[in-house]
């Protein structure tokens, strides 16, 4: 029997008193009054019957939770007969109403219950990495010197003419190291209450820092502490003897276009061509350029592109690679980019702070690199916008 019943009962009870009193109280009849003493008695029976019934259910329910109670303390009951000492407490639980309400989910997990921690699913870009040069180093300044050929040159020479004075001069430059640094603040117990939770952050650390090492390599601005990257080193197209030289071109004309420029563009005269081996472009032109490309039966024009997700050509290799804006090119002899690891990436983890007092440390992973282009060999870099270069190489 409910509390709901009961308070209804126990309030029709109460009316039927207050009626019987402004009865008597108006000079009802005999009838009238005996007819609202059957009433109350007949409700008063009902009343007493259904907290009779309340109590036995909480009898039942109260015998019922000592014996649960006793079989399982058991062997701590044995322990205090035994050792004649010692105490044990039974507290019976708060009868409730019983409803749809009762059952069902818990309102609000406790936290991280069900957390169950996987793998980052983070872009994976060190095969980008791996098509510069890189190299370790333990010196905190990286010299290079580079030499340019000068005045004069070989001639032919008359029998007792003079012989042409020839030289060259060198230039000493210097690269500075730069540091990638990030850190993460974690308190004792989440790590002690979730499985895999160092080992996750360690890893979010290790593959955030190497996407943003990626980054730098390629799109660094060159501004304060920032390392210059390879597009920011990129030139714009020059046509040249390519200038409105080809008749209805493809995205192919384009690459050999951007190619041949990089080949074809020097320092000083007889210096070592450069040849490019890298060109990068937005996934959705990767498609539309390649994997889409038809020959005339219909069939792929570059199988490689689909299969493998790269076309490689004479030597250079086309990828896509989600950080290049749509409608942009990047061409370049990617052996010219150096990068010199000077302090491996590493984690270290420490308190700063308050954080010993407030249960917390700092996990921090860092690294510091040289990422620098020679100045004479900026030219084997070019950044250009597709549609730009198709139009300056067509033929009218």
């Amino acid at each position: 029997m409910n509390e709901e019943l009961l308070k209804a009962l126990n309030l029709k009870f109460e009316a039927l008193q207050a009626e019987l009193k402004v009865a008597q109280d108006a000079g009802a009849t005999k009838e009238e009054v005996l007819k609202l003493h059957e009433a109350i008695k007949t409700q008063g029976l009902a009343l007493e019957a259904a907290i009779e019934a309340a109590k036995e259910a909480q009898v039942v329910t109260f015998v019922q939770e000592l014996k649960s109670f006793l079989a399982e303390n058991a062997e701590e009951i044995k322990r205090i007969e035994k050792n004649k000492t010692g105490t044990i407490t039974f507290v019976p639980k708060a009868v409730g109403a019983m409803s749809r309400a009762s059952g069902g989910d818990v309102a609000a997990a406790p936290v991280n219950m069900n957390t169950n921690l996987g793998h980052f699913n983070l872009r994976n870009d060190e095969v980008l990495l791996g098509l510069a040069s890189v190299t370790s180093t333990n010196s905190p300044v990286y010299p290079y010197t580079e030499l340019q050929a000068k005045d004069g040159d070989y001639t032919f020479v008359a029998e007792g003419g003079t012989k042409p004075q020839t030289d060259f001069k060198w230039e000493n430059r210097y690269a500075e190291p730069k540091k990638a640094a990030a850190y993460e603040v974690m308190s004792t117990e989440v790590i002690q209450d979730i499985a895999r939770m160092e080992s996750v952050a360690r890893e979010y650390l290790t593959k955030k820092h190497g996407l943003h090492k990626a980054n730098a390599i390629y799109f660094g601005d060159g501004l304060g502490q920032n390392p210059k990257g390879a597009t920011a080193y990129g030139r714009t197209f020059s046509a040249g003897a390519l200038a409105l030289a080809v008749a209805t071109p493809n995205f192919m004309d384009v690459v050999n276009a951007c190619i041949t420029d990089i080949y074809t563009t020097q320092n000083y005269t007889d210096e070592t061509p450069y040849e490019a081996n890298t060109v990068l472009i937005n996934p959705n032109d990767f498609f539309i350029q390649l994997v889409s490309a038809k020959d005339a039966n219909g069939l792929p024009l570059y199988p490689q592109a689909g299969l493998f997700n790269t076309v490689t050509i004479g030597g250079v290799t086309i990828k896509p690679w989600i950080k290049i804006p749509a409608g942009k090119i990047f061409c370049a002899d990617m052996k010219q980019y150096h990068v010199a690891n000077y302090i491996p990436f590493q984690i270290t983890i420490g308190w700063i702070n308050d954080q010993f007092i407030t249960n917390q440390f700092t996990m921090v992973g860092e690294s510091r690199y040289f990422a620098f282009v020679k100045k004479l060999d900026e030219q084997a870099f070019l950044y250009d916008t597709i549609a730009t270069i198709k139009t300056a190489i067509t033929k009218p």
